[in-house]
């Protein structure tokens, strides 16, 4: 019999401190950015206002980053947040939570990315993949299966592939992938400075007068309407909480883990920062507040310089 016992089965710890810090980066950088700002302005009505909101929303995730990366240096286990219940409310609750994101949060999480992705290269296709092979009618709902579907679901497909490769290729393609993210925010940032028309006159204009389409009037100035953007901002900041999933396959995690939870969600609030600047810089918040709902505040800035 041998004198050497076989080491337990286990996740291979393969992910360093860049790879950590992309999933961060990477999970939290979405359409937020590029999305909310229009609703925001209209809710505080000034551009120093708009800033200040992704400011405070920034200050709270990186609060919640902190204390994340605590839980995550004292319980280096796969699961994140579903570890963390089990060790403080017991096996029940924590139970009942990992169903919860396995059959609801995350599966629906999952889905709104592959339909988004396959909404938008439509859109980049000038409305070419909208065709339908047939339609199911159940419970009320028209639910069409066409060129779109198909796309959404290879793209979920996709990204269950990536994860089920050796850890540290995944970890290289997550990089990638943020890498590529802070370029395109970084990029359209710089190039709103550099080629579109602007002035640092916006900020002290107001967005009093703009149509506002789909915001309520209740949620328009005020307290209610700092509250209102703010849930906005940390909508665009969620997800910053994935990388603690992972812990299990990160090296040395009592160490990375803080540095990545803190340094991430740093880094995804000076782009939100600088960008939401560059928007102010070249619209007005009136033109910010005008933009439909078919559009967003970072497609017409683009459009400033790019046509």
């Amino acid at each position: 019999m041998s004198q050497h016992s076989a080491a337990p089965p286990g996740l291979v710890r393969g992910l360093g401190l860049a790879a950590a810090t992309s999933v961060v980066v990477g999970s939290v950088i979405g359409t937020g950015v590029f999305l909310k700002t229009r609703v925001m302005m209209c809710n505080v009505d000034s551009p120093w206002l708009v800033i200040a909101v992704w400011l405070v929303a920034g200050l709270l995730s990186l609060a919640g980053a902190l204390s994340y990366g605590e839980l995550a240096a004292m319980m280096p286990e796969a699961g994140g947040e579903y570890v963390f219940i089990r060790e403080g409310y017991g096996r029940p609750l924590a139970f009942l939570y990992g169903w919860t994101q396995f059959a609801v949060a995350y599966s629906g999480s999952q889905a709104a990315k592959g339909v988004g992705f396959a909404i938008f290269l439509d859109a980049v296709a000038g409305g070419s993949l909208q065709h339908t092979f047939f339609t199911l009618h159940l419970f009320g709902l028209s639910l069409p299966f066409g060129v779109i579907q198909i796309i959404a679901l290879a793209a979920i497909i996709a990204g269950a592939v990536v994860n089920c490769l050796a850890i540290s290729v995944g970890g290289r393609i997550s990089v990638f992938l943020t890498v590529l993210k802070i370029v395109i925010v970084i990029g359209v940032g710089l190039s709103a400075f550099l080629l579109a028309r602007g002035s640092w006159d916006h900020m002290t204009m107001s967005a009093a007068g703009a149509a506002c389409e789909g915001v309520a009037a209740t949620a328009r100035g005020g307290l209610a309407g700092f509250g209102a953007a703010l849930l906005g901002a940390l909508w665009a900041y969620d997800g910053w909480t994935n990388a603690t999933t992972v812990a299990g396959e990160v090296k040395n995690p009592q160490k990375v883990m803080p540095i990545a939870l803190i340094g991430g969600t740093a880094i995804v609030g000076a782009l939100y920062v600088f960008v939401n600047a560059a928007y102010l810089y070249v619209l007005t918040p009136e033109a910010i507040g005008n933009v439909s709902l078919t559009s967003s505040v970072a497609t017409e800035v683009v459009r400033q310089f790019l046509g």
